[in-house]
């Protein structure tokens, strides 16, 4: 029996020691394909921001687009309300003007 004890004591050594070697390196090989998946992860999050971006960048200069043909529109709009009210506004100042009289203007009288 005390024969047995001596190789289990001396074959536990080594065999932990393999244990723990198997394992550390299985911890590495795991830690390892972790980091790579968050790299890849990573570089996808970036690709995919990116993409949003461009898309995003494309939605605003169509709604700028819009609101500047809108805010020409609009410019045209009031330029012509404003020409339509010069215009009535001249109409309106003619009609209240009197008619100039034919009475002889007092600077044309010679002076002695």
């Amino acid at each position: 029996m005390g024969s047995r004890w001596r190789v289990i004591e001396a074959v536990a050594l080594p065999m932990l020691t393999l244990l723990f070697l198997g394992l550390w390196q299985g911890y590495r090989h795991h830690t390892d394909a972790i980091r790579a998946l968050r790299l890849q992860l990573h570089e996808l999050e970036q690709q995919q921001t990116e993409g949003n971006t461009y898309n995003l960048m494309e939605e605003q200069l169509e709604f700028l687009q819009r609101r500047q043909e809108s805010l020409e529109t609009q410019i045209g709009d009031m330029r012509r309300a404003q020409q339509r009210w010069r215009t009535q506004e001249r109409q309106r100042i003619q009609r209240t003007e009197p008619e100039p009289t034919t009475r002889p203007s007092l600077d044309l009288i010679p002076i002695p």
